[in-house]
């Protein structure tokens, strides 16, 4: 009972929240991130994202999800981005990867949850040489 009235205070706070944090790059991605994107050699790669990757990103929300109710029972934390840096080489081997935030402090049972479920897509199989860039946001609605 205690549990279900926390969770509607929670989801409460959450529909009176009038904007969520807005995703920025440089206020979010990591800073070893941020460097892979302004790499020069980095530039000739796609940011365009492929439909069918979208797709798949898309897919990942719900289990993203759990990680987030797990982390925000720990943390308290409730409106926050996180930031995926994905990159693939010409051969379409993922060259690089890095999930963080620097919004909050992400602990490390969060970043064990979230990278088990970001690595989990075959990144090279929607193509090759290019970046994905993926936020997600994580909030009370």
């Amino acid at each position: 009972m205690k549990t279900l009235a926390l969770l509607s205070v929670f989801s409460f706070l959450g529909s009176c929240a009038t904007k969520l944090p807005e995703f920025r790059p440089a206020k979010v991605c990591s800073a070893e991130a941020l460097r892979y994107l302004k790499n020069p050699r980095n530039r000739t790669k796609s940011r365009r994202v492929n439909a069918d990757l979208a797709r798949e990103m898309a897919s990942t929300q719900k289990n993203m999800q759990l990680c987030y109710e797990d982390y925000r029972l720990r943390s308290g934390h409730i409106e926050f981005n996180t930031c995926l840096v994905v990159g693939v080489d010409r051969s379409g081997a993922m060259d690089f990867y890095n999930f963080s935030s620097r919004e909050v402090r992400l602990d490390q049972s969060f970043l064990n949850c979230a990278q088990a479920v970001t690595r989990s897509v075959p990144y090279a199989k929607f193509g090759k040489n290019f970046i994905l860039i993926q936020a997600y946001q994580f909030y009370i609605n």
